[in-house]
């Protein structure tokens, strides 16, 4: 327990200080393209930004597509059934006829 906590922490340490060594690394180099220090922290800002935006986009993207997959629930009693799961697997293998997957369309 206490050396998963402890772990936690220095990974935790370590991954900020990388990150502020790669974040100093792209500031200088704008720097080196004409920027200043402000314009060039502003950029990176924006640009983290931008990313953070981008990766919740793609995160709820792939968890609505994956919520619409199958639905297990079909009753709405909050609860799957042995029934509602076998159901669901047939629904996922509707697709595909038994030994006509060979086939060319």
């Amino acid at each position: 327990m206490v050396e998963d906590v402890c772990f936690e922490i220095i990974l935790e340490v370590l991954f900020w200080i990388a990150f502020h060594v790669l974040f100093e690394i792209a500031v200088q180099i704008l720097m080196g393209l004409g920027f200043s220090r402000l314009e060039a922290e502003a950029m990176g800002f924006v640009f983290l930004f931008a990313v953070v935006i981008a990766l919740v986009a793609i995160n709820a993207y792939r968890r609505k597509k994956l919520g619409k997959a199958v639905v297990l629930d079909t009753d709405g009693d909050g609860r799957i059934s042995e029934e509602e799961e076998a159901a669901a697997f047939d629904q996922e293998n509707d697709e595909d006829e038994p030994g006509e997957w060979w086939k060319d369309d």
